[in-house]
């Protein structure tokens, strides 16, 4: 009983790889049109041509270094993480930026005095405030969203 289903799997799967062994035929039509086919033509002459199995991308291609390919995917990787934290960093520093220039808006705007080396409270030159103002708009610009 062993036998029998084993000589049968052995059959069909000898019937299942012929479709896939099957020849490439090539001719020339009435209208003399060139066709390729799988099966030879019914009348006429006609060209067997071999058709050479494709190599893989895989463990069968022997052009395929795995290991450099693992290295080269190693090495993009560090490099996205490393373009990934400087963008981070710059984005960080832009909204350290912006904050600061928005707090030295805000302190040319609202107050009038300051303290000097010397602890002394002094006006504001009306000139220093407007470049303060003038120069923390200008910050403004160019690091806050």
């Amino acid at each position: 009983m062993k036998t029998n289903s084993a000589l049968t799997g052995l059959l069909i799967s000898c019937l299942l790889s012929l479709p896939a062994m099957a020849g490439t035929y090539k001719w020339i039509d009435a209208d003399g049109n060139v066709v390729y086919s799988q099966n030879p033509p019914p009348e006429g002459q006609y060209e067997a041509i071999k058709v050479k199995p494709t190599r893989s991308t895989g463990a069968g291609n022997k052009s395929f270094d795995s290991k450099k390919w693992l290295d080269q995917s190693s090495a993009d990787r560090k490099d996205k993480n490393k373009v990934k934290s400087a963008v981070e960093k710059s984005k960080k520093l832009r909204k350290e930026n912006c904050d600061k220039a928005n707090k030295q808006l805000q302190y040319y705007t609202l107050y009038r005095r300051e303290k000097n080396e010397k602890g002394e409270t002094v006006r504001i030159p009306d000139s220093k405030r407007e470049a303060g103002v003038k120069e923390a708009k200008a910050a403004i610009k160019e690091f806050c969203d």
